[in-house]
C-alpha cells in the first residue's frame, strides 16, 4: 500500500460501512418514471391508484403517495382530488 493512499470503495463510502440504499419512495418514483418513459401509460390515461402502487411494490399507501407526489412535482402526472391521478401531457 502506498503511504497516504485513501483507497476505498468506488461509491465513496467508508471501508466496512454498508452502502446506503435509496429511500423507498424515491426508488418507486424512479421505477414509475421509467414505466412512464417506456409508454406504458399514455398522456391523459388514468395512472394507477396509490393502493394499486402500494400493492404492486409491497409498501404502504403513504410511501406510494409520496412517490406519486414526486412525479406530480415533476409535472409527469396530474392529481385531481376525489377523481384520480392522470398522466400529464408532455
Amino acid at each position: 500500500m502506498v503511504m497516504g493512499s485513501r483507497a476505498g470503495p468506488a461509491d465513496g463510502s467508508a471501508v466496512g460501512m454498508p452502502r446506503q440504499r435509496q429511500v423507498p419512495y424515491l426508488a418507486i418514483a424512479d421505477a414509475l418514471r421509467a414505466r412512464l418513459d417506456s409508454g406504458e401509460w399514455l398522456p391523459g390515461e388514468q395512472f394507477p391508484s396509490t393502493s394499486q402502487i402500494a400493492d404492486e411494490y409491497r409498501t404502504t399507501r403513504t410511501t406510494a403517495a409520496k412517490a406519486v407526489r414526486v412525479l406530480a412535482a415533476e409535472g409527469r402526472v396530474t392529481v385531481v382530488p376525489n377523481w384520480g391521478t392522470f398522466v400529464a401531457e408532455r
